[in-house]
């Protein structure tokens, strides 16, 4: 069986820029935000979504569109840890 991962992306254009919607497999309709080659000093660029607030900033500095995506899915979607 293979791996599926919990994230698809979703080609598009955001903030003039083309690129990738980070979506949730399960559940289409949540995005996680969005993720585009910068081409320049660093690979990849992940961003929140808009409708967020306090989440502002361009993250970069991903190796391929998908860490950069599994980041934002992460961020989002804390896994409780007992301590």
């Amino acid at each position: 069986m293979r791996f599926r991962l919990p994230i698809k992306f979703v080609a598009c254009t955001a903030y003039d820029k083309p690129g990738y919607d980070v979506r949730d497999r399960q559940n289409p309709e949540v995005s996680y935000g969005f993720v585009w080659d910068h081409r320049g000093r660093s690979k990849w660029v992940a961003t929140y979504p808009h409708r967020r607030r306090g989440y502002h900033g361009d993250i970069p500095g991903f190796a391929n569109r998908t860490m950069a995506g599994l980041f934002l899915y992460r961020y989002e979607r804390p896994a409780y840890r007992h301590r």
